[in-house]
């Protein structure tokens, strides 16, 4: 695909699209941020003004219409996610959505028929996968630097006396598992693939919103894995990989880290990584490789990842009795 410098929408003026947009500035040469969507004018007339945005819009669909962007970046609430990810598809824009990507698997299948359909690209912003420090882990792990992996151990658990009020409401996808979950479940599949079988018991508020999530998942191979999320408690926000000859260990916010640890019989040795910006642009480098060459799909952003983890949400929700609105719903197809 014959495309210079590829011009992209952002969806929202959130804080995470705000990160988004700060590190899209890194690649000034390849990028260029050429509208934005904001549900009222005034939220998109600011945000287009400090980042220099030519083109604001009161309305996703004038932005997606617009003619003005070959890609959006969506950061709306995740019930939102799949409607405008659907839209665009069908225009023909491409897409990098935010995690998770929808609220159910379901959606998630039906987004990626859509795009197969239109031949466009569609990726989930799972920006863990595209992190240079993870990337270099997995392929120490691959190496057999530690031998066969036979545990993982992740967490992201946080707590703030004042939560965001999306985080605790159902009906905006609110709780730890779709926030924090998915960092450690990701992970926990990168390193092993899909469990042979998981159990998941957790805390609801009164409102059946997810406070404190445990999961274990088993592998046919003998390897498990031991997961946690929440909104109640200050956990580290490490993750390890243990195998016969040794581990490797990522540190506090595991999920976009600078540097790993490598434990062998030899001892412990630092990984560092050269990384720059907030982590976000080495996600958006991706989307515009795959795009200038023609790709439905992202090789580090998996379309079969994003359904694996999605799949694997809806059991744990299922199992410990956490349900959206709108579960049972049919698709509009």
């Amino acid at each position: 695909m014959g495309i210079d410098r590829v011009r992209w929408g952002i969806v929202a003026t959130g804080n995470i699209s705000t990160q988004f947009t700060h590190d899209l500035a890194l690649l000034a040469d390849d990028a260029v941020a050429t509208a934005v969507a904001s549900r009222s004018q005034a939220s998109a007339d600011r945000f287009a003004a400090e980042f220099g945005i030519r083109h604001a819009y009161d309305d996703y669909r004038r932005l997606i219409d617009s003619g003005e962007v070959d890609v959006i970046y969506i950061g709306t609430p995740h019930p939102q996610h799949y409607a405008i990810a659907r839209t665009a598809l069908q225009t023909g824009i491409a897409v990098l959505c935010e995690k998770p990507v929808t609220l159910t698997a379901k959606q998630a299948r039906d987004l990626i028929t859509v795009a197969d359909e239109n031949k466009v690209l569609f990726a989930e912003a799972m920006w863990m996968r595209t992190n240079p420090v993870i990337q270099t882990l997995f392929e120490d792990l691959r190496s057999g630097a530690i031998g066969e992996p036979q545990q993982v151990v992740a967490d992201f658990a946080f707590h703030k006396d004042s939560l965001p009020a999306r985080l605790l409401d159902p009906a905006l996808g609110g709780g730890s598992l779709m926030d924090g979950g998915i960092y450690p479940m990701t992970f926990a599949s990168m390193a092993l693939g899909r469990p042979t079988e998981i159990k998941a018991v957790g805390s609801l508020n009164e409102d059946s919103v997810d406070l404190n999530v445990a999961m274990a998942w088993r592998y046919e191979s003998g390897a498990v894995a031991a997961l946690t999320c929440g909104l109640r408690s200050q956990n580290p926000w490490v993750a390890s990989i243990s195998g016969p000859e040794g581990n490797l260990q990522l540190p506090h916010r595991f999920h976009h880290p600078e540097y790993y640890l490598r434990t062998t019989a030899s001892g412990t040795e630092r990984i560092d990584v050269s990384v720059h910006g907030r982590g976000y642009h080495y996600e958006a480098a991706d989307v515009m490789r795959a795009l200038r060459q023609g790709l439905i799909e992202v090789p580090a952003l998996p379309h079969a990842g994003t359904l694996e983890i999605l799949e694997l949400l809806d059991e744990t929700r299922s199992q410990i009795g956490v349900r959206y609105p709108g579960d049972d719903d049919d698709l509009s197809g």
